[in-house]
């Protein structure tokens, strides 16, 4: 392949040698001629002299998860393992822009390298939205001391996906929140509980025929002159399952606070305080088939960060296809649980009906949150008072078409809660603890 200068050198030979037959200038001609070839003759010996597979190349991250926060630094290899000089080599390591931003150092190099000789180069990425993303692939050129001659390819296998976490902050955030004693200085709430065998002292009451020896509180039966039994509680533990709309839709809003990412925040601080109580969360994201990802009901203090890692990797795609996704949920799990969907509902009225009956036969508490399109799209936005007047008539159209769903779904018990970007945090704790202090069997 012939490089910049030598497609230079080409074109000026042919123009060279066509103006000297016209004009019938043979000096024009001659010097044309050795214009035309001088790259043409120049090639073979620039592929026999210098040869591109010698050149290694491949990227070091010194790590592949990290927080929106966060950086990445990046690190690239040259090595050759040939004898041979290579003057002139440029390697490019590309990212999308859109994606990550570019905080020190470059993202290629121009040297040259001799024989057995490594080099080395770095440059510092910050991630800008949450989700799996492939960085690379890395490309090679080589050219010829005079720029006459150049060869390129693509490095095979140097696509590498980075793992981009929600803002460290909000991880925090979701974490102080989660704990024991928030939740019980924001939302006033204690543990359900169940009379039984626990272990935690609940009262005492008078004895009664079949009551076990071992709960007699013997002290109190002796003071009060008749036998009295103690009692004890123990935590009711409910399977919760989070199911959210990953469709295209969801992806209104400003780009860091889309309707999905307030969706995944949503989830996230639910699955914390779930699991803060002792409760198995699972969750399952959906949009059309190719796009089901299902991560069974589990427990356990560590559970919260394969969580992280599961939503994560999922970005808003495809259309939704609520009524198919509830048709593969019901299959791989029945147990009774309670349920938030969380959607912005932009599918039929019958579709959103039909699905939520798909649920109900296995007796699931189910909870619809509706992340309403309007609220988020225009948050935090100066509209003109055209724009306003079209966002209002658009809201009017959609209030319909969710009332419409309310009404429909109201008849099976399910409740639909509209929430803006202020309050959707809010309304999903507010659910889950209301269905905990019910103390409802599940």
């Amino acid at each position: 392949m012939f490089g910049g200068r030598g497609r230079s050198l080409l074109i000026i030979g042919l123009f060279l040698i066509a103006s000297g037959f016209a004009f019938t200038n043979y000096f024009l001609v001659f010097f044309g001629v050795i214009l035309l070839f001088s790259p043409m003759i120049s090639l073979p010996f620039f592929y026999y002299q210098l040869n591109i597979e010698e050149l290694k190349v491949h990227r070091e991250l010194e790590k592949e998860k990290v927080f929106k926060d966060d950086f990445v630094h990046i690190k690239v290899v040259i090595e050759n393992i040939g004898r041979n000089n290579f003057d002139f080599v440029e390697v490019k390591d590309s990212f999308n822009p859109e994606l990550f931003r570019l905080i020190l150092g470059e993202n290629f190099i121009n040297t040259q390298i001799g024989g057995k000789d490594i080099i080395k180069f770095s440059y510092i990425l910050e991630p800008k939205v949450r989700g799996e993303y492939p960085l690379g692939p890395l490309s090679i050129t080589v050219k010829d001391r005079l720029g006459f001659n150049s060869v390129k390819r693509i490095v095979p296998d140097s696509i590498t996906d980075i793992l981009v976490y929600p803002p460290y902050e909000d991880i925090k955030r979701i974490e102080i929140l989660g704990s024991k004693r928030s939740l019980q200085l924001n939302y006033g709430v204690n543990r359900s509980k169940l009379k039984g065998l626990g272990s935690e002292f609940y009262g005492v009451r008078k004895y009664v025929f079949g009551d076990q020896f071992r709960l007699i509180d013997w002290k109190a039966s002796a003071r009060l002159q008749k036998l009295i039994t103690r009692e004890f509680e123990t935590e009711r533990d409910i399977s919760v399952i989070i199911l959210v709309d990953s469709s295209n839709s969801m992806a209104g809003g400003a780009i860091d606070n889309t309707k999905f990412e307030y969706a995944i925040r949503a989830a996230m601080l639910l699955t914390k305080i779930a699991l803060t109580r002792r409760d198995k969360v699972g969750v399952f994201t959906f949009s059309d088939k190719k796009n089901f990802r299902f991560l069974e009901p589990k427990g356990g203090d560590d559970y919260f960060y394969r969580v992280l890692d599961f939503v994560a990797k999922v970005k808003p795609q495809g259309r939704c296809k609520m009524f198919e996704a509830m048709n593969y949920f019901i299959r791989r799990f029945q147990k009774r649980s309670l349920i938030f969907l969380i959607s912005d509902l932009e599918i039929s009225v019958e579709e959103v009906t039909k699905s939520v009956k798909k649920l109900i036969p296995f007796d699931h508490s189910v909870y619809i949150i509706n992340p309403f399109s309007p609220w988020f799209e225009i948050h935090e936005v100066d509209l003109s008072p055209i724009d306003k007047a079209l966002a209002e008539a658009v809201s009017e159209e959609m209030i319909e078409h969710i009332l419409e769903i309310t009404q429909n779904v109201r008849r099976m018990g399910v409740n639909v809660i509209n929430v803006g970007p202020d309050d959707m945090m809010n309304q999903v704790i507010k659910q889950y603890l209301d269905v905990k202090k019910k103390g409802k069997a599940f």
